[in-house]
C-alpha cells in the first residue's frame, strides 16, 4: 500500500539488449568494412567478397558453419598465407556526363 498523499512509484524495466551476429566484417586484404560472406549448404561452399577492394574468396566448409565461422576461417587462412583468394575489380557506378547530347 502507499502511504497518503504519495503516488506510488513506478518500477522501471530492465531492458538488456540482445547482440546479433554481424553480417558484414571486415577485409583481411583492405582492412576496409565491406566483406560479404555467403553460403551455399547444399554445396557445402563458402563466398567472401569485399565490396572496396574486390577480395574474393571460395572455401568448403562443413554446412553447419555460421558467416561468423567462415570469416575466422577466412582470416586465419589469410594470415598464414594458405588461402587461394582473387582480387575482382569492383564496377564503379557510371556517371552520366550532363549537357552531352
Amino acid at each position: 500500500m502507499s502511504s497518503m498523499g504519495r503516488r506510488r512509484k513506478k518500477r522501471r524495466k530492465v531492458v538488456r539488449v540482445r547482440r546479433t551476429i554481424p553480417s558484414i566484417f571486415q577485409c583481411p586484404h583492405c582492412g576496409a568494412q565491406a566483406l560479404t560472406i555467403s553460403i551455399n549448404r547444399v554445396k557445402g561452399k563458402a563466398t567472401a567478397r569485399c565490396g572496396h577492394c574486390g577480395f574474393y574468396a571460395e572455401l568448403d566448409v562443413p554446412p553447419i558453419y555460421q558467416a561468423v565461422d567462415v570469416y575466422g576461417l577466412i582470416v586465419d587462412l589469410y594470415n598464414s598465407g594458405r588461402l587461394n583468394y582473387r582480387i575482382i575489380p569492383v564496377e564503379e557506378e557510371e556517371h552520366e556526363v550532363e549537357g552531352e547530347s
